[in-house]
């Protein structure tokens, strides 16, 4: 529970004070670690850490941290704690900590560790902080449900807000998961989402892409009005969020994680489509391109290209579905068989099986992967990558 102080006066500025505390959080973590190897022995368990629970700012305040808001407030109850138990000591006489030997055996003390030992491992996105858009429902709440399960705190933006919230609510509780309302062709609604993650859960590691509408419609029946909405919406709206994300991302030089929910139809050629597909096809080239931007602040940047993804889905119940029903001559009903039945594996694609390839993109097994589209589409020749 040792805390990182700042030592600037209450009037730093906010720039002084940032600087300052990368330098002091670094040499916190040399310090620890030379505090590990003084008292180690060849018993001792692998060292599990170095960052500061607690951070001390002159005029501001005491920032505790933990792996969601729960562990973050138990941090900050101990350190206050810890503080009272001082303030009373010296109300007696005086206060003297323990020595630092005595304070490593009893942080590694055996016992101890044999209880860690018997904990639930971590899960492998505890700590991290999701920003998914349109995930009220269909895809986007799947891919919220997934990342939460896996550890993550998640912000589920919508354009519906009750929506947005009764998700986050369905997901936990506020330590856990928050809704709000962003429409993704506002920069400020797209802004105050960003900045509603960082108050909530105290950063972003994670940026979703998933907010999108479609209009099944021929070349001649597409208006200037369809096309627009359409390249708003996801073109738009994508760089809108990225932007926005990106300099929060940068700001914390820890890397972190954009993913675009794209489509098989950024690259397979279909009728009655025209203005879904280019936006399909702007958004897979945004993923290259801030691939190659973002790369060397640690940011990796992958899309997902999944195929009509029927039951569970938003768009599709909005009109879309019966639309490319008609365009097929199949049933509305038997549009996600029909396209099943087009694909090599003939398996159905499910907004559980787009957030199963969202998750993986985020874990440590694909640390060195960056500009990747990834098919979820059950096998569809025509959109094979080349």
């Amino acid at each position: 529970m040792t805390p990182l102080l700042l030592d600037l006066p209450a009037d730093a500025s906010v720039e002084e004070s940032l600087d300052r505390l990368h330098e002091l959080h670094e040499q916190y973590r040399l310090d620890y670690q030379a505090y590990y190897d003084r008292h180690a022995t060849q018993d001792s368990p692998a060292i599990r850490g170095a960052d500061p629970l607690i951070v001390l700012i002159p005029g501001v305040g005491m920032f505790s941290y933990g792996a969601n808001k729960q562990t973050a407030r138990v941090a900050g109850e101990f350190y206050i704690n810890a503080i009272q138990v001082m303030r009373g000591a010296e109300g007696l006489s005086s206060y003297a900590p323990i020595d630092e030997a005595e304070k490593f055996n009893i942080e590694y003390w055996a016992l101890e560790e044999a209880k860690l030992q018997r904990m639930p491992k971590p899960k492998p996105l505890a700590g991290r902080i999701a920003l998914v858009t349109g995930a009220a429902s269909g895809i986007g709440k799947a891919i919220a449900t997934r990342l939460a399960a896996e550890g993550a705190c998640v912000v589920i933006a919508d354009l519906d807000l009750a929506k947005a919230q009764e998700a986050a609510a369905a997901i936990g509780g506020t330590d856990v998961a928050i809704g709000v309302q962003a429409n993704v062709t506002d920069e400020n609604q797209v802004q105050a989402g960003v900045d509603a993650a960082v108050l909530a859960f105290g950063g972003l590691d994670l940026v979703v892409n998933n907010a999108g509408l479609s209009l099944s419609k021929s070349l001649l029946e597409t208006t200037v009005a369809d096309w627009d909405l359409q390249h708003n919406v996801m073109a738009k709206g994508s760089f809108l969020v990225s932007r926005a994300a990106a300099r929060v991302l940068i700001d914390q030089k820890l890397g972190g994680d954009i993913i675009y929910i794209s489509s098989k139809n950024s690259v397979f050629a279909g009728p009655n489509n025209i203005a879904y597909s280019a936006t399909k096809a702007d958004q897979a080239h945004q993923v290259r391109l801030l691939a190659a931007e973002l790369g060397e602040y640690g940011v990796k940047v992958n899309g997902i290209n999944p195929d009509g993804v029927v039951r569970g889905s938003g768009i599709f119940a909005g009109g879309w579905g019966a639309k490319r029903a008609a365009v097929y001559g199949v049933d509305e009903q038997d549009l996600g068989k029909y396209y099943a039945q087009r694909t090599l594996l003939k398996r159905e694609v499910l907004p559980e099986n787009v957030a199963n390839a969202v998750f993986v993109l985020c874990t440590s097994d694909l640390s060195h992967t960056t500009g990747l589209h990834i098919p979820v589409d059950a096998g569809v020749a025509a959109a094979f990558l080349r």
